[in-house]
């Protein structure tokens, strides 16, 4: 962002303090929206609810998660559906 000069007019500043302002406001929003996702996210991953999770954490849970049920549904694919059908096999990856 340019620097302001003192021949910048006050309608010239208070136009960059608004887009400054909307830019800020626009960035708010964006963060809470991938917050409220990551946070989603979280609730549907088995874990402990005592843990408190960072961001991080979720992400590196829910990538685990969804590899482990991929492979289990590849292998319920394989089999035909007959192996051990209904049996719960995840555990918490926590």
């Amino acid at each position: 962002m340019p620097e302001m000069t003192e021949h910048e007019t006050p309608t010239k500043k208070q136009h960059r303090k608004k887009n400054r302002e909307t830019h800020n406001a626009v960035e708010r929003h964006r963060k809470k929206k991938i917050n409220a996702g990551i946070n989603r996210i979280g609730e549907l991953i088995p874990c402990s609810p005592a843990l408190k999770q960072s961001k991080n954490m979720i992400l590196d849970q829910a990538f685990k998660y969804i590899t482990e049920l991929k492979r289990q549904n590849d292998e319920l694919l394989l089999n035909g559906g007959n192996s051990e059908q209904g049996r719960v096999l995840l555990s918490p990856i926590c």
